[in-house]
């Protein structure tokens, strides 16, 4: 699709600068990159189009078939400042084996109005580095997409001058996602906000690896998070299908690095993978006053399959240890989740740093089936989790119903309150407790079946 100003006024000049078509018009530069079957041309290619329409400002880098080409294979490219990267429908960028481990297919840092959009994909051909990962935490390998910056758009839902758009609309009955930007196979984490960045909006993205399992229980596709936002202030994530091999969403903070704020998550819909994470790494601030993650709202999700639903995970390592404030949970239906709450001091059963922090944490309106526990709260004994204090709810829990699962929700070292008419199977022990607050029930109406789209 090309701009508006294009399509009233047409395109003033054609011609070609070394492998790329570059079109300037009323508007600004529209770049195309030509295709080989050599992925070092290919590369060479698309980062002179980036240049190229950088330059210009705000171009649009415009990714199709050209040469008989549908799939560009490319090694690592740098991103710039100042663009649309636009994937046409049927096109695919595909990295390539053989990438350093701490590279990226797409990078870039310290960006600023950069927007990827389209209904294209981009595949990071990850199945080449999976088989000698599994089983082996964290092994290195390379990302798909790495960067950090500000107003950073992302997905389907913008138009090729960056701008807000609505293609596409989740969850919906059948979860149709082919007006969605396709994110997919990266070697490791899939999309990655690094620390830094602010105003960030993910929109319209379908991100997936395999999330089946091996015989031992280990991931297929490890590490494989779909949307990773780290030290991030400000940033919305919508519209999306994620189905993984690891978290679908994780937000963390980095120790002595940027503090992460002020993240919405809404209208989403959550297949295989960890669920929605916060925290294993929340150690940019250590106090209810002072977090590394705060003012998170989680609305309006739909999981199918998930081991988890919702989690706040930390530790008590120095660089992992830290705190969680602010965090709302609400409209959810959660259908065979493994376990659909965890809220845990004892991630990595780690020692010698601060101990750590989870409060003012709300939970309103979730019904939830489980496969293998309803939940669970594990503070420790020198700080029992979730009892109130001073400018501190707690944990809230209302208008739920949890069913299933082979154990309850256990409460350990900490404190949930449940509403008297919430249905919550719970248990308590160490020194844990359930104390009844007034609700009225849960008022979300569930859909009998959630669509999960099958990879292609």
């Amino acid at each position: 699709m090309q701009h508006a100003t294009q399509r009233v006024f047409g395109i003033i000049s054609t011609f070609l600068v070394g492998s790329l078509v570059f079109q300037a018009t009323a508007h600004a530069a529209t770049c195309t990159p030509q295709w080989s079957s050599s992925a070092k041309t290919n590369t060479a290619n698309l980062q002179a189009a980036i240049k190229q329409c950088a330059a210009a400002g705000n171009g649009l880098v415009d990714l199709k078939s050209n040469n008989g080409i549908s799939t560009a294979v490319i090694t690592s490219v740098n991103l710039d400042s100042n663009i649309v990267l636009k994937l046409e429908r049927g096109f695919t960028l595909k990295g390539t084996t053989g990438l350093s481990p701490d590279s990226a297919v797409l990078v870039g840092k310290h960006l600023s109005n950069v927007t990827i959009t389209g209904t294209g994909a981009i595949d990071g051909d990850g199945a080449a580095y999976w088989a000698s990962a599994v089983g082996k935490d964290n092994t290195s390998r390379p990302k798909l997409i790495a960067i950090s910056g500000s107003n950073i758009h992302i997905g389907s839902n913008f138009t090729d001058a960056g701008l807000p758009a609505s293609h596409v609309t989740f969850p919906s009955e059948s979860n149709d996602t082919g007006n969605a930007l396709i994110i997919r196979n990266s070697p490791k984490e899939q999309l990655v906000i690094e620390s830094g960045s602010q105003n960030v909006t993910i929109d319209g993205v379908w991100i997936y690896a395999n999330p089946a399992k091996n015989s031992k229980g280990k991931s297929l596709a490890p590490n494989t998070d779909a949307i990773d936002i780290i030290g991030t202030n400000v940033a919305t994530i919508q519209n999306c299908v994620l189905d993984t091999g690891d978290d679908d969403i994780a937000i963390k903070s980095n120790y002595e690095e940027a503090k992460t704020t002020d993240i919405a998550i809404t209208h989403c819909v959550i297949g295989g993978g960890h669920g929605i994470s916060i925290g294993g790494q929340e150690a940019a601030g250590h106090t209810m006053a002072d977090p590394g993650v705060s003012g998170v709202t989680v609305s309006n999700i739909l999981f199918n399959g998930t081991d988890y639903g919702y989690r706040i995970k930390t530790d008590l390592t120095q660089k992992d240890s830290g705190a969680t404030n602010d965090v709302d949970y609400s409209d959810t239906c959660m259908a065979n989740v493994g376990q659909p709450f965890l809220f845990t001091y004892a991630y990595a059963s780690g020692t010698g740093g601060m101990e750590p922090v989870i409060s003012n944490i709300t939970i309103d309106n979730i019904i939830a089936t489980a496969k293998t526990a309803q939940g669970a709260i594990e503070g420790v004994s020198s700080d029992l989790m979730g009892r109130p204090r001073t400018n501190d709810i707690g944990i809230r829990m209302t208008n739920t119903r949890i069913t299933g699962g082979k154990k309850p929700f256990n409460v350990a070292y900490g404190e949930l309150q449940l509403g008297s008419n919430s249905v919550v199977n719970t248990t308590d022990d160490k020194g844990g407790q359930v104390v009844l607050i007034k609700d009225s029930g849960p008022s979300i109406q569930c859909p009998e079946n959630i669509a999960i789209p099958k990879q292609i």
